[in-house]
Formats: structure tokens, C-alpha cells, sequence
């Protein structure tokens, strides 16, 4: 039977390369490297031959095109169904496609709950993109860090603007040198921006680090492409960069779980009370992480004392309990490619 990847289609002008991450890890376990691009958000208008497709990650930006193909033969794992899509996936017609294929392997238990509540038999299993150290780990290490796409508590109110206009005439060589990287667009918001940021990351890092810090986007114009050629590409030139990294700063579970399977020390940064679009996807996947905590315009992170701060020597070390999930979840897909 010959095999698929899943590959991604958007209509705003605008692509996440962490899901290109995802399809990635899946790719390092097909026998055929040139494998049947699917998109994902037009599973059930494939036609062609009958095909082996590792289902993993968010499904699904339009409910409406679910359930796929019968001509796709689905591997069910790493699967996340995201509250934006549970009243079109409770229909008859999905809730069957997914006994047809149980048990299914659920990425996070806000998934597992929703499908067990349909009467579907599952199981946890992580993210497969825990096991991208099959073929992107790296023995040579640097001292680059790397900021993707950190998020942080934007200023509000008088008393943030205050602070705004404080940090760019006490620190205007730090914020200036900080904009040039991060933004790379000069204009009032780009300053608006580097100052929020500085004002929520120099709480527990040193100036130093975020001017030496490299600034990545995992979301960016679909335009700054040609194809997906060139997005899985750039996908895993993103993989190679963080294998080699000092440590890795990011609100992205896509930059986060891949650098915690190359060995790479990460940090998430944690959002409370975000959007339940995003944080449904996190109950077990984020205690994986050394945690940086939003409390308020507040930041803390587990590893640091009172007063203290990440600097240019600072070293850490991950968790290491989600080799258990790396080692099963393998296992899974290995056997799957084998039938």
C-alpha cells in the first residue's frame, strides 16, 4: 500500500510551520521519503489510490470535511479534536469513522475525555513530535538561544504606558538593539511591541541574553513560499537550529516538544486563562516543560530563585519523564508502518 503525509492548506494569507513540524515527525518512520501529499483540511475528497496515513495533530480547521476517504487507511495517534469543532465532530457519521479505527491515540486528555464521552475507546500517547530525534538530533551544541514567537501580557492602562516610556529612555541602546531583531520593521508599533516585551522578559532574563538572543516566527505568510517543498525545508532547517541550541524560549508546543526531543534545554512560556481553542490542546503536554509562569504582568519560572536571572551561562537540564511516551508512541507507528 503506498503512503501519505499530511500537508496543510491556509486561506488567510498565512501558515503555522509547526504543524509542517508534525507532519515531519511523521515522515521519519515511512518507508517511501516521497510519500502522497494530503491536506488536511481535504481528507474526504481524496480519490486516489488506497494509502497508510499517520493521522497526528489538530483536526480540524473546517469540521465539515471530516470524516476522510475511504481510500485513506488512517493511523490514529498524536491526535488532537479541538473544542472548535466538538459539535459537528459528535455527528453519527464521524463518532463511527473513529470505532471504525479505535482505539485512537490522543495527544492530550482534553481529546481522550471528548472522544471517551462519544463511547470511543482511546488512549494517551503524547505528541509524535517527542520522537523527532530519530533524525534531527545533534551532538554539536552552540551557544545560540532562541525566542519563538514568546508571548507575553500586552501594556494596559495608564500606569504600563508610564512604564513604556520609562524603559525607552533609561534602556533605548538595550530596546533598540532587542527591535532590530525581533521586529525587523521600524515604525511606532515595532517599538510598542520590543517594550512590552522587554518589560515582561527582563524580569527573569539579563540584557545581555535578549540582545544575543535569536528571534524565530513558527507563523509567518504563506506568501514567503513557493510550494511545500520548500515549507518542509524550512521546517527542518528550524529542526537542525534548535538541536544545536543553548536552550530554547517559546509559547509554541511545536518548537517546545521538538526541542525537548533533541535535547535541547526549553522553556514554554505558560499563558493563564488563554483561549480554550489553545489551552484545551495542553493537558499533557505542557508538564513535560520547565514552565516561565504569567502571573499579572508578573514572570516567574521554577528554575530561578527570587531576584534571580537567566544569563549567558545559565544551564539547565529537561525533565526527562517523557521518554516513556516518546519510547510507546514509536512503537505504535513502527508497528503501523509494518502492516
Amino acid at each position: 500500500m503506498k503512503e501519505a503525509l499530511l500537508k496543510y492548506d491556509f486561506t488567510d494569507n498565512g501558515l503555522n510551520i509547526g504543524d509542517y513540524i508534525q507532519s515531519l515527525a511523521a515522515k521519519q518512520f515511512l518507508n517511501n521519503q516521497d510519500p502522497i501529499l494530503i491536506s488536511r483540511e481535504a481528507l474526504n475528497e481524496y480519490d486516489g489510490e488506497q494509502v497508510k496515513l499517520i493521522m497526528n495533530g489538530w483536526f480540524l480547521m473546517n469540521g465539515e470535511n471530516f470524516p476522510p476517504s475511504e481510500k485513506i487507511t488512517p493511523l490514529l495517534v498524536s491526535h488532537h479534536i479541538n473544542t472548535s469543532v466538538h459539535s459537528h465532530f459528535r455527528k453519527e457519521e464521524i463518532v463511527n469513522f473513529y470505532k471504525k479505527n479505535e482505539p485512537v491515540g490522543c495527544r492530550d486528555y482534553f481529546t481522550l475525555e471528548f472522544l471517551e464521552s462519544l463511547g470511543v475507546k482511546c488512549y494517551y500517547t503524547g505528541c509524535l513530535t517527542l520522537t523527532l530525534s530519530e533524525k534531527y538530533s545533534s551532538n554539536e551544541k552552540n551557544d545560540n538561544i532562541y525566542f519563538v514567537d514568546p508571548r507575553y501580557k500586552k501594556a494596559r492602562g495608564l500606569a504600563d504606558q508610564l512604564t513604556r516610556m520609562y524603559l525607552l529612555i533609561t534602556k533605548f541602546n538595550t530596546i533598540s538593539v532587542i527591535r532590530s531583531k525581533y521586529i525587523r520593521y521600524n515604525n511606532k508599533k515595532s517599538w510598542r511591541k520590543t517594550l512590552d516585551f522587554y518589560r515582561s522578559f527582563s524580569q527573569i532574563f539579563e540584557d545581555e541574553v535578549l540582545k544575543k538572543a535569536i528571534y524565530i516566527k513558527h507563523y509567518m505568510p504563506a506568501n514567503k513560499f513557493n510550494n511545500d517543498t520548500e515549507i518542509f525545508a524550512y521546517g527542518e532547517e528550524l529542526l537542525r537550529k534548535y538541536a544545536s541550541a543553548k536552550y530554547v524560549v517559546t509559547s509554541r508546543i511545536h518548537c517546545a516538544l521538538p526541542s525537548l526531543s533533541l535535547g535541547t534545554p526549553t522553556l514554554y512560556i505558560d499563558i493563564p486563562n488563554d483561549h480554550n481553542v489553545s489551552s484545551c490542546r495542553l493537558n499533557g503536554i505542557k508538564e513535560f516543560f520547565h514552565i516561565i509562569h504569567t502571573n499579572g504582568n508578573k514572570l516567574s519560572c521554577d528554575l530561578l530563585k527570587n531576584g534571580e536571572k537567566f544569563n549567558l551561562k545559565s544551564a539547565f537540564k529537561n525533565k526527562d519523564d517523557f521518554k516513556v511516551i516518546r519510547d510507546n508512541i514509536k512503537e505504535t507507528v513502527i508497528n503501523f508502518m509494518k502492516k
